[in-house]
């Protein structure tokens, strides 16, 4: 469906915004101290059906080889971990059967935290509609951590996988199978998905010319500005923006690759790593779906008050891929 006039006039002015956001306002800013990393979400800002906790995961002692032979590693920090639910009596209990989404936020890999608003109302949103399918709104949960950001050269690549590493070592710890664990993500987030699941099975980025080209001059993200967050991501590690570690659409996909759901939108400017992950995973017959939204700019899900009817369409998506992969394993 095409944007409406007024959906047209609020994202230019987001555009506005972000094209002067060549050099993140948070880049240079001393580091956060952990309980700083830890902050629960404003108690105004939760949903009253929204439950939510926060557990230190402790740095992972023996981080994945992969990592430890790709680049030297970042000095190991504990790892702010959020669990989310709608019944907060539930949240501990039977958790060998509990569904988790374990979903890493987006932010370029400059910014972001799982308790600011838009997230947490993404968040109840995606735990609705798993309930509304499923009828059981005590048997999902979900994880969010709070990975490092690379706003110092300290916490450049790797250091938020090391942190994903360990968030997701420590929810494995309490108890919940790992056949019951989605592993999900938005934006950076999602590219941190793609590579925790290679890390997990044990087996972009450098911007495109077409992702150029795709810059009509409407999405919110422009190419300066994903060339920035790039760039402080890898920071001075030396490893380049093509390495499988830091772009996942570069991974050697095969066939037992597990089963993927991608949400893009047309006039999101990153579109064609989408496409090409599609790709690439549909060559090795890899069971992947790709959905595209007509004319969203980049980061639509966290807009509610322009594209609410979208987003409940994708929440509604994402919990039937849910439930259709964990039946499919039983």
């Amino acid at each position: 469906m095409p944007l409406t006039e007024e959906q047209r006039n609020a994202m230019e002015q987001v555009r506005a915004a972000f094209s002067i956001l060549l050099i993140p306002p948070s880049l240079g800013r001393s580091v956060e101290s952990l309980d700083e990393r830890a902050r629960l979400p404003d108690p105004g800002t939760v949903p009253t059906d929204l439950t939510v906790k926060v557990e230190i995961a402790p740095p992972s002692p023996n981080p994945h080889p992969l990592l430890h032979n790709k680049v030297p590693l970042k000095t190991p920090d504990p790892v702010p971990v959020f669990f989310y639910a709608l019944h907060s009596d539930k949240m501990d209990s039977d958790v060998g059967d509990t569904r988790v989404i374990f979903h890493m936020h987006s932010g370029g890999n400059v910014s972001g935290h799982p308790s600011v608003e838009p997230f947490v109302q993404f968040y109840a949103r995606l735990l609705r509609a798993v309930a509304s399918r499923s009828g059981d709104a005590s048997k999902c949960v979900l994880v969010a951590p709070c990975y490092r950001l690379a706003t110092l050269p300290q916490n450049a690549f790797p250091a938020a996988l090391q942190d994903v590493v360990a968030a997701y070592e420590y929810v494995l710890s309490k108890g919940y199978n790992p056949s019951n664990i989605v592993i999900s993500g938005d934006s950076a987030g999602g590219n941190h998905a793609i590579v925790l699941t290679h890390l997990i099975t044990r087996r972009l980025t450098d911007l495109s010319e077409q992702a150029k080209a795709n810059a009509s001059g409407f999405d919110i993200l422009t190419v300066p500005v994903c060339e920035t967050m790039s760039s402080y991501y890898v920071g001075d590690s030396g490893v380049a923006l093509t390495d499988p570690l830091v772009s996942g659409a570069y991974l050697p996909f095969m066939q037992s690759w597990p089963k993927t759901l991608i949400l893009v939108s047309g006039g999101d400017t990153l579109i064609d790593a989408s496409r090409e992950l599609k790709k690439r995973l549909a060559a090795v017959n890899a069971p992947v779906e790709l959905v595209e939204y007509d004319e969203l700019p980049h980061a639509w899900w966290v807009m509610s008050e322009l594209f609410l009817g979208e987003i409940q369409d994708a929440a509604q998506k994402v919990a039937r891929f849910l439930l259709e992969s964990q039946s499919s394993r039983l």
